[in-house]
């Protein structure tokens, strides 16, 4: 049997691409350049008053009288048993080249090209923020829709021709997101040294005080005290520590938290979590909610022995741990946003429920803190920044 001829080493050879540069687009007439634009982004990605800024390159200048730029953006929203509505919040248009009808001056082949995003828009005479691009949908009835998208479109107008194939003017548009960029004003509290700055710096720490109701008179309810970080604002990447305390009798502490939970380095009955309310009103209101992600609780100090005492004495349980925006179903790039008719809420909320709820006297409590998540973190830097909130 004869072996297959020999070749010759393909790493000799040149290299061609076909694929453009990040931020490059081109059409059978054009080519367009977007400048600083990431290579990791799906789409040209912009924040509050960025200017797009690039060039344009035609392929055939001979013809042309004019050549623009147009920024729309639009919000829309629906409610499937009430209706639906379009908001345009950007409508910006730039013209980058205009032939001058008495010199008939020839199109230069590049234009620059440079527009403002708006920061603001109106509506029913209420001015607001623009809103971020983003898209969601809840199947469950009625379906509610909210997205908001930004497109940039490109136009080259040419003389008019007898040639019947020949277009007086042509078009083209892609899809560019708007991601306005904040950051907390000072820094995260760590969880690792919660009871000396509790002690030191108590205003690092917010408290939350509550109280898990019971259905019987002769059951004490348990007071309840939450502590986050007290900056409020939080980013998207951030690990949010937070640390619990729970008090009431050994007898009802054990509705909660069976002995067998005792020890467990991840209680059942304690939650945690972070979760995202978008408001929809298209004739009426609306409102769905999601979990962003779920904390990672841990019992800390437990009893001796791992066992309640049987007096009525007063008894403390702690908990800590941390919690970070992580949902498995989706990729969140934006906080939250009020455009009037989509209104987007974050919440941190702390959660506990009975270990047996049927044959509990315990009711099920939860509390809701109002959050603002932002799309950076804080750093260290004694300069301020646009971006601070």
């Amino acid at each position: 049997m004869s072996l297959p001829p020999s070749y010759a080493d393909s790493s000799s050879l040149p290299c061609y691409s076909s694929s453009l540069l990040q931020g490059e687009e081109t059409v059978a007439f054009m080519t367009i350049i977007l400048k600083g634009q990431n290579p990791a982004e799906d789409f040209p990605v912009y924040g509050r008053g960025s200017t797009i800024t690039g060039e344009v390159e035609l392929k055939a200048n001979a013809s042309v009288q004019s050549v623009s730029v147009q920024l729309k953006g639009r919000l829309s929203a629906s409610i499937s048993d009430s209706g639906s509505l379009t908001i345009p919040v950007v409508s910006e248009r730039v013209v980058l080249w205009s032939q001058d009808p008495a010199r008939c001056d020839l199109c230069p082949s590049v234009l620059p090209l440079a527009l403002t995003f708006p920061q603001t828009f109106t509506h029913f005479e209420l001015t607001r923020p623009i809103p971020p691009t983003f898209n969601e949908a809840y199947y469950q009835t009625p379906i509610v829709t909210a997205s908001c998208s930004y497109v940039l479109k490109f136009t080259v107008h040419n003389r008019a021709s007898k040639m019947a194939f020949w277009k007086p003017s042509r078009s083209y548009s892609f899809p560019v997101e708007y991601l306005p960029r904040s950051r907390p004003h000072r820094p995260i509290a760590h969880i690792d040294r919660f009871l000396s700055s509790l002690k030191h710096v108590p205003e690092d720490w917010l408290q939350i005080e509550s109280v898990m109701r019971t259905s019987s008179v002769d059951v004490k309810a348990i007071s309840c005290r939450f502590f986050i970080p007290s900056v409020g604002a939080y980013a998207l990447s951030d690990s949010i520590p937070f640390h619990i305390q729970l008090s009431s009798t050994p007898a009802t502490l054990r509705y909660l938290l069976p002995e067998s939970e005792l020890t467990d380095s991840e209680p059942s009955t304690v939650r945690v979590y972070l979760t995202r309310q978008m408001m929809v009103e298209v004739n009426k209101k609306c409102w769905r909610t999601e979990i962003l992600g779920e904390g990672k609780v841990r019992a800390i100090a437990p009893p001796a022995d791992g066992v309640f005492s049987n007096d009525d004495s007063e008894m403390y349980v702690d908990f800590e741990g941390q919690v970070c925006c992580h949902s498995p179903k989706k990729k969140v790039r934006c906080g939250g946003f009020n455009s009037g008719t989509v209104i987007v809420k974050d919440f941190l909320v702390f959660s506990l429920q009975a270990a047996n709820p049927r044959s509990s006297p315990l009711i099920n409590h939860h509390y809701s803190q109002p959050i603002k998540l932002v799309t950076d973190s804080w750093i260290d830097d004694s300069t301020s920044h646009p971006s601070d909130i």
